[in-house]
């Protein structure tokens, strides 16, 4: 067996440092299901390290992705101003995902996806991101990985090391580019569900951003699945006046869990419920940055001095905490936490489906109760039907009826012309008032009591009054030659024993008035005929309306239940799929605990090889070596495995 240098020997020992964990990770990831795996990076993946940036347009996530970088205000005012690309103030500077690096050098350095090239002034690397943004817009620009950008390396602090992770910086989700939209929503389905870390950021002010509404991008909107690899960010946090007044009232001294907890009870009060992992105080981080913050500082006030330690806490605290988070180890830590995502995820299915379920049930609820009313309803316009058309074969009982009722009965008045006296005088009066008992038996004319026709039309009657001017016609028309003639006479005297006039008289006058009833009766006839002709176009449209009313009731009846039918089929569906994922995520979950077993058996495996490498080393150098890769893998097998201290 060929000895290697002792330095190559090393490297190789440090190299495979981690191969048993991701051995242990590669055998567990493959067993989760999809819907959990998905939460995980990839295990065929050995990727380096990196945080995600994430938050709405105009918060400050540049400035504070280049704080955390380490650059000092006036590199950041000059650096910002560069990577806006020309673009004006208050619009989106992001035009892509970006990766932001340390430069080797005092140039740029920029990779748009066509190669790593140089640029030595601030003036042409703001033209490349100006040009950058320009092929966005004209869909010329088809990135499959981050836009990398290396910021001159005299920026930054020089007692400052390089820590090789890398910081993405991703475009808000509301850009109001549609192209740089659609982009937004592509770049976070493949970067997010990898970072390590993720920096949630928004504005102190507006805490919105927390909604789950408004966090629609891949793997963002459920945060509080695997909070570990979340933090929350605010800026502007404390230079609005409520937080002075708030610290202003606050007696003791000034620290982070303070500012935390305030935090945490404003963004309840948006109704957003946080799950016990999601409510660490040490995931939220409360800051401010940039100009705003150094403008504070210059002023010097006492509310300067008491807030300078504690957000410089948090910056710290923040960083310590990507440092720690954008490790291999803190990805297997994750993964170690997976029952945490299981149980989120059971949780939102059983939320989800008890929120579909109680929506099926209302609408099945509403659909019983529609099908009921229409089926009632349907019942009771047939009823009605069936009643009208009862009456509608009445129709021709009562018509037969008033073919002969009502009638006028003049006999009696036309027995008093045998008692006129022998004087034209008393034709005349008796002609006077036949004709106003006829107006009045005219207005009087009625079917019996108790016949078919009043039972059918009830009280309603025609309006005889507004006939009385006919009446008067008939009678006038009628009267007209028997007046006339008596008009001829040169005397108003009938003298009987002289002439048959008296005699021809009171016959025409008796048939004149036969006549006249008659037809007097005939247009009382008319008339209610003509209003039972009425009442039966009336009743005939209102059975057709019910009749209508009763078979759309029906179809509102039969649509109700069919609808009805399907929302039981669907809450069955919902059933069917809850329990499917219940029972996929309860196989996740006793999968859980055997990734830390997977851990420990790859782990001893790897310590049993290597604890005999060390046994069977024909030199003592190589065992030293070996006894030292051991211990190096025991470290890294406490960072992974046992719980690591929070920072403040």
């Amino acid at each position: 067996m060929e000895v290697m240098a002792p330095a190559s020997h090393w490297h190789a020992l440090q190299q495979e440092r981690l191969g048993w964990a991701y051995r242990a990770y590669r055998r567990f990831i493959d067993s989760l299901s999809a819907e959990v795996r998905s939460h995980f990076i990839s295990a065929s993946e050995q990727q380096p390290p990196y945080v995600v940036v994430f938050g709405v347009t105009q918060v400050g996530k540049t400035t504070l992705l280049l704080e955390l970088m380490g650059l000092d205000i006036a590199a950041q005012t000059r650096v910002g101003q560069i990577l806006r690309g020309g673009r004006a103030s208050g619009m989106s500077a992001t035009a892509t995902t970006m990766e932001y690096r340390r430069s080797p050098d005092q140039d740029w350095h920029f990779d748009d996806g066509s190669g790593l090239r140089r640029i030595g002034s601030d003036a042409d690397m703001q033209a490349a991101l100006g040009e950058l943004r320009q092929r966005m817009s004209e869909r010329r620009l088809q990135p499959d990985q981050p836009v990398v950008v290396a910021i001159p390396a005299d920026c930054f602090d020089s007692s400052q090391t390089d820590s090789g992770i890398r910081m993405l910086d991703l475009p808000g989700d509301n850009p109001a580019d549609e192209i740089e939209r659609e982009h937004v929503q592509q770049m976070a389905a493949r970067y997010v569900p990898h970072a390590d870390l993720i920096l949630l950021v928004g504005r102190g002010d507006n805490l919105s951003f927390l909604i789950p509404a408004a966090l629609n991008l891949p793997s963002i909107e459920d945060w509080q699945y695997v909070p570990g690899r979340f933090r929350i960010v605010t800026t502007f946090a404390f230079t609005p006046s409520t937080v002075q007044s708030f610290a202003a009232q606050h007696p003791g001294p000034l620290d982070a869990a303070l500012f935390r907890a305030r935090l945490q009870q404003e963004i309840r009060s948006f109704d957003l419920v946080l799950s016990a992992e999601a409510a660490r105080p040490e995931l939220y981080y409360p800051l401010e940055l940039g100009s705003s913050w150094h403008a504070m500082l210059a002023q010097d006030t006492p509310y300067a001095r008491r807030i300078q330690p504690v957000v410089q806490g948090l910056k710290d605290s923040l960083m310590a905490d990507i440092r720690a988070s954008a490790s291999e180890a803190a990805r297997f830590r994750n993964a170690l936490d997976v029952h945490v995502v299981t149980r989120c995820k059971r949780e939102a299915h059983l939320q989800l489906a008890e929120q579909q379920l109680a929506q099926v049930r209302e609408q099945v609820e509403q659909a019983q109760a529609l099908a009921r009313q229409a089926s009632e309803g349907a019942a009771a316009a047939m009823a009605e039907a069936n009643a009208l058309h009862a009456r509608l074969a009445q129709c021709s009982a009562a018509y037969e009826e008033l073919k002969t009722s009502p009638s006028i009965d003049a006999s009696a008045q036309v027995e008093l012309v045998n008692q006129l006296w022998t004087n034209t005088s008393a034709f005349y009066a008796r002609i006077n008032e036949f004709t106003g008992w006829l107006r009045q038996q005219f207005l009087d004319a009625a079917p019996a009591a108790g016949s078919v026709t009043r039972r059918l039309l009830g009280k309603a009657k025609p309006r005889m009054d507004q006939y009385i001017g006919t009446v008067n016609q008939l009678a006038d028309a009628e009267f007209d030659v028997l007046i006339r003639r008596m008009g001829d006479y040169w005397r108003a005297e009938y003298y009987p024993s002289v002439s048959d006039s008296f005699a021809d008289d009171k016959a025409r006058l008796k048939a004149d008035m036969r006549d006249v009833a008659h037809k007097v009766s005939v247009l009382a006839q008319n008339l209610w005929l003509q209003l039972l002709a009425e009442q039966f176009h009336a009743l005939e449209a209102e059975a057709e309306r019910c009749v209508r009313s009763a078979a759309s009731l029906l179809h509102i009846e039969t649509q109700q239940n069919k609808l009805c039918a399907e929302r039981l089929a669907q809450a069955d569906a919902i059933h069917a799929v809850k329990e499917q994922a219940l029972a996929r995520l309860e196989r996740d979950e006793a999968q859980a605990a055997r990734f830390s077993t997977l851990l420990d058996e790859e782990y001893l495996r790897e310590l049993q090889q290597r604890t005999r490498h060390m046994a069977g080393a024909a030199q003592a150098s190589v065992a030293l070596l070996e006894l030292l890769g051991i211990v190096a893998l025991s470290d890294e097998y406490r960072k992974i495995k046992l719980p690591q201290p929070q920072t403040a």
